[in-house]
C-alpha cells in the first residue's frame, strides 16, 4: 500500500475519532413527590408513610462506608416519624470524572465513561455517567431491615426501551450501592444540547429495583412519582487525540511532493 494511502487512512480516522465526546461537571437534582411515592409502595405496616427519604448524603460523603449511610444521623426517637423525614426535592448529585477514587467499603460509585457523537447523541451513545449521591430511605417495616439505599447511581441511555409504552424515554437511573438495578426510570424527557451544553428534564418513575417494596404494579403503571434537571458540559475526546490528529495532518503535508521553484 502506497505511503499516501496510508495517510490518508488515518487522516480520515483522526477525524471520525475526532467526533467523539463525552461530558464532564454539572449535577443531576431530583425532586420526589412524597406522597405519590408512597401511594405506589404496597409494604405499609403502619400509620406511617410506606416510604420516604429520612436523609441525603451528597458527593462530599463519598469516603463513607455502605454502614456508616445506613447508621449515621440515627434518630433519638424512631417513632418520631415526622421528625425523622426531610424533604424529597433539591437533591443533587454531582457529575463524576472519568477517575474516582477507591470506593470505600461497600460502595461502588462509579467514574463517567460515557461516549458520544455529538451530531447523533441516540444513535451513538455508549457508557454511562457516574453520579456522586445516596439516598436513605426509611420504609415501614420492623428494624434492622427499614432502611435502603439507593445511590452511587449512573444515567444510562437504553434504546430499546425507548417508546416500549407512551413517555418511555430510555434513560434510566440505575443504583449500584447494595446491589445493581434501576432505581427509577425517567419519562416524557426533553433533551436539549446545544454547543457545550447539554441538558435533560422529565419525570421519575419507579425502577425495578423498587419492586420488592411492593411497587410492582405502580412500576408497570409507568407511575410518575417526581420530576428532575440534568446539566452538564460536553467535552471533545481527550486533547491527545485532537494532538495526533493535528500531527496527522501535518504528516499530509510533509508527504506532499515539493513544487519546484519557478524560474
Amino acid at each position: 500500500m502506497k505511503i499516501s494511502n496510508v495517510i490518508l487512512m488515518a487522516c480520515a480516522m483522526a477525524c471520525t475519532t475526532a467526533q467523539a465526546a463525552t461530558v464532564s461537571g454539572g449535577s443531576l437534582i431530583l425532586n420526589i413527590d412524597r406522597n405519590a411515592l408512597a401511594a405506589g409502595v404496597t409494604l405499609d405496616n403502619t400509620a406511617a408513610p410506606s416510604i420516604y427519604v429520612e436523609e441525603f448524603f451528597d458527593a462530599t460523603a463519598a469516603n463513607r462506608t455502605q454502614t456508616q449511610l445506613l447508621n449515621d444521623n440515627t434518630p433519638l426517637d424512631w417513632s418520631d416519624y415526622a421528625a425523622n423525614e426531610i424533604s424529597a426535592t433539591g437533591l443533587q448529585y454531582a457529575v463524576n470524572g472519568l477517575t474516582i477514587a477507591v470506593n470505600p467499603g461497600g460502595r461502588q460509585n462509579r467514574p463517567t465513561t460515557l461516549d458520544f457523537d455529538p451530531n447523533d447523541l441516540f444513535g451513538t451513545a455508549t457508557g454511562s455517567i457516574g453520579l456522586g449521591g445516596v439516598i436513605r430511605f426509611r420504609v415501614d417495616v420492623d428494624r434492622p431491615n427499614n432502611r435502603i439505599l439507593m445511590g452511587d447511581m449512573t444515567l444510562e441511555y437504553h434504546p430499546e426501551l425507548e417508546g416500549a409504552s407512551p413517555g418511555r424515554s430510555g434513560w434510566l437511573l440505575v443504583n449500584h450501592i447494595g446491589f445493581d438495578a434501576d432505581a427509577f426510570e425517567l419519562f416524557d424527557v426533553a433533551t436539549n444540547l446545544v454547543g457545550n451544553s447539554l441538558t435533560l428534564t422529565g419525570n421519575l418513575g419507579y425502577g425495578w429495583g423498587i419492586d420488592h417494596l411492593g411497587a410492582t404494579d405502580a412500576r408497570l403503571s409507568d407511575t410518575r412519582i417526581g420530576n428532575f434537571s440534568f446539566q452538564t458540559t460536553v467535552v471533545p475526546v481527550p486533547a491527545a487525540v485532537w494532538l495526533f490528529a493535528g500531527g496527522l495532518v501535518g504528516l499530509c503535508r510533509l508527504g506532499r511532493p515539493k513544487e519546484r521553484s519557478r524560474l
